[in-house]
C-alpha cells in the first residue's frame, strides 16, 4: 500500500507540475509575442507621425536593428523598404491582410510569412493621409527574435521545474509515511483480534480521523474479547451438559457429516472420540437408523421410533434444527421404562382376568338371590350389588380391552362405511340417548380402512363419551366428511365441556372431569383412553376442542 500510494503521489503531482510547466511556457509565449505586437504597433504609429510629402523615403526607411519599415503607395507599390531589397521585383502589397486592415480603417497586427525574406513577421500597417492621396506605413519585426527571447527564459523554467518536483518527492514520502505510520498501527491491532489475543494499546496521536478509527478497534475488540469469553463459558457449560446426561445426542450436516456428538452417544455407538467431521457411516449403517436420518437431513423430515442396539432399547427422536442445515438425533434408553411397562400391562391383565371370575360369581349368586329372596326388606342390598357389580365388570371389561389393544400384534383392516358403524353404534346406545331425551344428528358418510371391532369401539367410545357428559334434552351432532386421501369424524355434544385445565389429561387412564357425574352415569374413565390407543395403533390424528359449559368437539381424521 506505501508503494502505491507513494507512486500514485508522485504521478499527481508530477502531472500537475508538468501540466503547469506547460501552461507557465504558453503564457510566456504570448506575453512575449503581446510585447512583440505592442511594440511593433507603437513604432508604426511613430513612423506614421513623422511620415510627411517632402520626406526623403530612403532616410525615412533607414533604422538599425530588426524592425523593418515598409512605404507602400496607395496603389499597393513598394515605395520604399527597409531591408536591401530590390523593389521593381517585389510585389503588390495591396493584398497584404495588414494593408487591407489600414485601407478599411481598422488596423490590425497580422503574423505571416514573408515571401521576400523567407521568414514569419509581425506587420502592422498604418492609412497616412496627404494633400495629393494617401500612402501606408508599416513596420515588422521577426518572429524569430521573440522565439530568442523565449528560448531564453525556457532553461529557466526548466531548472525551476526541477527544483520544485524534487522538493515534491521529498515532502510526499515524508507525508506518506507519516500517514501510512498510524495504518500500521491499525493492521496490527486488526490481526491480534483476528488471532483473539486483541490486547489494547494507548493511541499514539497522528490524525485525528485515524486515532478515532483506532479507538472503535478497541471498543470492538473489547466486545468481541467478551463475547469470546462468554463464548467460551458457554461452549464449556454446553459440552458438560452434553457429555453428563444420559440420552446419547448427535448431529449431522446436509453432507452427512457428524458436526456434533456427546460422551453417551459415542458409547452406544462404540465410537473414538474423533469422529467429527467424518461421515455419518462411521457411527452406524443401521438400515433403519441410517435412512431416517437423511430423510430429515435431506427432507427435512422428522421421525421417532424404537431401536434394540446392544441388548438396549433406544427411543430415536430426529429433528431439523430450526434456521439451521444440522439434523439433531436423541437417543433415549428406554429399556428399563418398556421392561415396567410390560410387567405393568401384564400385572394389569392378569388382575382383570383374575377379577372377573369372582365378579361373575358374585354376580351370579346376587341373581340367584334376587330371585329366592322373600324378604323385601333386602331387596335394596341385592340391586346395590347387582349394579356396582356390573359396573366392575365393565370396567375390567375396558382393562381388558385396552390391555389387548397394548397387546396387539398385527392388524387386518379392511374398508369400512363409517356412517354404518355410527348407526350401529346408535342402536347400541339408544336407551341412553332416550333417557336423556337427546337429539342425535348424523351427516355425510366415507370409508375407513380398519377392523371392525377398532373403528366401532372408538366411534362408540366418543359418541357415549358425549351422551353421558350432556345435559337433559342436549344434542349430540356427528358429521363424517372424506376425501380422496382422508376421512374425517366430527362428534359435537353442547354438554358440560372440558375446562383447560383438563383438556390435556382427557385421554389419560382412568381420569374423569367429574369424578362424582361419572360415578353416577357409570363412566369407568378408560373409554377416551381406548380412543386414543386405536387413534396410535392406526396413526390416525386425534383433536379436542371443548369450552366450559358450552360443549365439547373431538375429531378423528383418518388416513385411508
Amino acid at each position: 500500500m506505501k508503494k502505491r500510494l507513494f507512486l500514485y503521489s508522485i504521478l499527481i503531482i508530477f502531472a500537475g507540475l508538468l501540466f503547469f510547466f506547460a501552461a507557465s511556457v504558453y503564457v510566456s509565449y504570448n506575453s512575449n509575442l503581446d510585447m512583440a505586437r505592442d511594440r511593433v504597433i507603437e513604432t508604426t504609429q511613430i513612423c506614421a507621425g513623422l511620415y510627411s510629402n517632402t520626406s526623403d523615403l530612403s532616410a525615412f526607411v533607414d533604422v538599425s536593428g530588426d524592425t523593418r519599415i515598409t512605404v507602400i503607395s496607395s496603389d499597393g507599390r513598394v515605395l520604399a523598404d527597409s531591408s536591401p531589397l530590390n523593389l521593381n521585383t517585389m510585389e503588390n502589397h495591396l493584398e497584404r491582410p495588414e494593408v487591407q486592415a489600414a485601407a478599411n480603417g481598422t488596423p490590425e497586427a497580422h503574423i505571416r510569412y514573408s515571401a521576400s525574406l523567407g521568414v514569419d513577421f509581425i506587420y502592422y500597417a498604418l492609412k497616412v493621409e496627404q494633400a495629393d492621396g494617401y500612402v501606408f506605413v508599416r513596420s515588422a519585426i521577426p518572429v524569430a527574435k521573440i522565439d530568442a527571447y523565449f528560448y531564453q527564459s525556457l532553461p529557466l523554467l526548466i531548472i525551476l521545474l526541477i527544483v520544485v518536483t524534487l522538493l515534491c518527492f521529498v515532502l510526499s514520502r515524508g507525508m506518506i509515511n507519516r500517514i501510512i505510520a498510524p495504518f500500521s498501527s491499525v493492521e496490527r491491532r486488526l490481526r491480534l483480534l483476528s488471532d483473539g489475543e486483541y490486547l489494547s494499546a494507548p493511541v499514539v496521536g497522528s490524525y485525528e480521523e485515524i486515532d478515532a478509527i483506532i479507538r472503535g478497534i478497541d471498543e470492538v475488540a473489547q466486545v468481541l474479547q467478551n463475547s469470546i469469553t462468554d463464548l467460551r463459558d458457554e461452549k464449556s457449560k454446553m459440552e458438560y451438559i452434553l457429555n453428563n446426561i444420559s440420552d446419547g445426542i448427535f448431529a449431522v450436516d446436509e453432507r452427512e457429516s457428524i458436526v456434533l456428538i456427546n460422551s453417551a452417544a459415542l458409547a452406544v455407538f462404540g465410537a473414538a472420540l474423533n469422529v467429527s467431521g467424518k461421515n455419518i457411516i462411521y457411527l452406524t449403517n443401521d438400515n433403519t437408523l441410517l435412512p431416517a436420518i437423511r430423510d430429515c437431513a435431506f427432507n427435512e423430515k422428522s421421525s421417532m421410533f424404537e431401536l434394540t442396539l446392544k441388548g438396549r432399547i433406544y427411543l430415536f427422536t430426529i429433528k431439523r434444527l430450526p434456521d439451521t442445515n444440522l439434523s439433531m438425533t436423541i437417543m433415549s434408553d428406554v429399556t428399563d421404562n418398556r421392561e415396567s411397562a410390560k410387567q405393568r400391562e401384564e400385572f394389569f391383565a392378569n388382575a382383570s382376568h383374575e377379577l372377573k371370575t369372582p365378579l361373575t360369581a358374585i354376580k351370579g349368586f346376587n341373581e340367584l338371590a334376587g330371585i329366592n329372596n322373600k324378604d323385601e326388606s333386602i331387596n335394596k342390598y341385592i340391586e346395590t350389588i347387582s349394579r356396582e357389580t356390573d359396573r366392575m365388570l365393565l370396567l375390567i371389561g375396558d382393562m381388558l380391552r385396552l390391555s389387548e389393544l397394548e397387546n396387539t400384534p398385527e392388524i387386518n383392516p379392511v374398508p369400512l362405511s363409517l356412517a354404518t358403524v355410527v348407526g350401529e353404534v346408535y342402536e347400541t346406545l339408544s336407551a341412553s340417548i332416550n333417557e336423556k331425551s337427546i337429539i342425535f344428528e348424523l351427516v355425510g358418510d366415507g370409508t375407513v380402512v380398519a377392523e371392525q371391532v377398532h373403528i366401532y369401539e372408538l366411534v362408540k367410545n366418543i359418541i357415549e363419551n358425549a351422551i353421558r357428559y350432556n345435559n337433559q334434552g342436549g344434542r349430540v351432532s356427528v358429521a363424517i366428511e372424506s376425501d380422496k386421501k382422508n376421512t374425517w369424524l366430527f362428534v359435537f355434544d353442547d354438554g358440560i365441556g372440558v375446562a383447560p385445565e383438563d383438556q390435556t389429561r382427557i385421554f389419560e387412564r382412568f381420569y374423569r372431569v367429574e369424578k362424582s357425574r361419572s360415578a353416577k352415569n357409570g363412566g369407568t374413565g378408560l373409554g377416551l383412553s381406548i380412543v386414543k390407543h386405536l387413534c396410535v395403533l392406526y396413526g390416525w390424528k386425534l383433536t379436542l376442542k371443548s369450552k366450559l359449559g358450552v360443549g365439547t368437539e373431538i375429531s378423528v381424521e383418518f388416513n385411508n
